[in-house]
């Protein structure tokens, strides 16, 4: 017979009453994060076209389960699902949001401004021209290019003072071709906590790249799409703008209520801002220059042209210095060398000795004598009187 403790039977009770606490406390908490969002009625999904699929040649059977109805060779969207599906994905992508911040992908043609607008207003990043292969698997590689673009274009916004004329081109041109690529992740630091995608079969590399990752993807599904690739599918029309724009904006308010989102925001402003005071600073700078140039040119030209009433305002210090002392250590050096005897010349013996054989004993015998002078002296050539003349300067 085995006894179990009337003590251990409650506190096994109330362990599992506290976690049912915890859970209706967690729920409340989910229910108030989206509690400002206000969710579509169907009237709403009818008239952005959100029912609307595709032919029935062209769906996928995966996506029978939201489907209404098939009306003359178009399947219709179950709007119902729709709305419930959105409800419960707001709730997940609320509690995503907290823990990093969101990427929205959408590069077809109707939807690239939708996004575009909305990850800029709510701050998300964002790709909307082409998806940039290897941004999750690969992501510390991509990461260094878009330090790298920062980088540029701080550096082109100061002047490009360090590049030659041929250099800044390319770097502008470098610029521009990485800014359609990487404008909208410019300051993603780390991989998202969640991916949101217009049309999942256009953005096939993204959501691949995701499932590698083990990122959350959110995105609408249409009848031609695999539900079974998204975590959190929407089922709804992808190609309608109205449908992208009232779904999409969902996503984005709810984005919009995290902190997170504020972070990047401000990234953003910051950079815009820090880019206008450099080339503002860089534009005063060379205005500066050039009116100290055109000062110099007229400066120069009032000068060769005898125009000098222009510099009757400039006031000119004369300083009246005692430089005697100076002239008397002069004299006074002058005295000592001409003293030297010609032995501290450094000339050869033979010279020296008929130097003085000559009558010449100090420097300053030497003194005003000519090349041709210390010729006529006996015993000394050319060559001798060169290096008299180099001596003695």
């Amino acid at each position: 017979m085995i006894y179990i403790s009337p003590t251990r039977d409650i506190n096994k009770r109330k362990d599992k009453k506290m976690e049912k606490t915890k859970e209706v406390l967690t729920e409340t908490k989910t229910q108030n994060k989206v509690s400002n969002v206000k969710l579509p009625e169907i009237i709403d999904l009818l008239k952005a076209g959100c029912h609307f699929g595709h032919k029935k040649s062209a769906w996928n059977p995966r996506m029978k389960q939201y489907i209404y109805e098939e009306r003359n060779g178009i399947h219709i969207i179950d709007l119902v699902k729709t709305q419930e599906l959105l409800e419960s994905t707001v709730k997940s992508l609320s509690e995503l949001c907290d823990k990093g911040n969101i990427l929205i992908v959408g590069t077809k043609g109707q939807a690239a401004s939708i996004v575009e607008n909305i990850a800029l207003e709510k701050g998300a990043f964002y790709v909307n021209k082409r998806w940039p292969g290897g941004l999750f698997t690969n992501f510390d590689t991509v990461k260094k290019s878009i330090q790298g673009l920062v980088k540029t274009e701080e550096s082109i916004a100061k002047g490009g003072e360090d590049m030659v004329k041929k250099e800044r081109l390319q770097a502008q041109a470098e610029i521009i071709k990485l800014n359609q690529i990487y404008k909208g992740i410019k300051f993603m630091d780390k991989l998202p906590s969640a991916l949101i995608v217009v049309d999942s079969k256009v953005e096939k590399l993204a959501i691949k790249e995701a499932r590698i990752a083990g990122i959350p993807i959110v995105a609408l599904v249409d009848t031609n799409s695999n539900p079974d690739l998204i975590d959190y599918p929407i089922p709804a029309n992808d190609d309608s703008l109205k449908s992208i724009s009232l779904l999409m904006n969902i996503l984005g308010e709810v984005i919009g209520e995290s902190k997170k989102s504020e972070a990047v925001v401000a990234l953003r402003k910051n950079h815009e801002a820090n880019l206008a005071m450099y080339s503002k600073q860089y534009a005063d700078e060379k205005a500066r220059q050039a009116k100290m140039e055109e000062e110099d040119r007229e400066r120069m030209k009032a000068l060769r042209e005898g125009k000098i009433a222009e510099t009757k305002g400039t006031v000119v210090r004369v300083v009246k210095k005692d430089i005697s002392a100076e002239i008397a250590a002069a004299e006074e050096v002058k005295k000592q060398a001409d003293s030297k005897s010609i032995e501290d010349l450094g000339l050869s013996a033979r010279t020296v000795k008929a130097l003085n054989e000559g009558g010449i004993k100090t420097v300053s015998d030497l003194s005003g004598k000519t090349k041709e002078d210390l010729v006529e002296i006996k015993g000394v050539g050319e060559k001798a009187a060169a290096d008299i003349l180099k001596a003695l300067k």
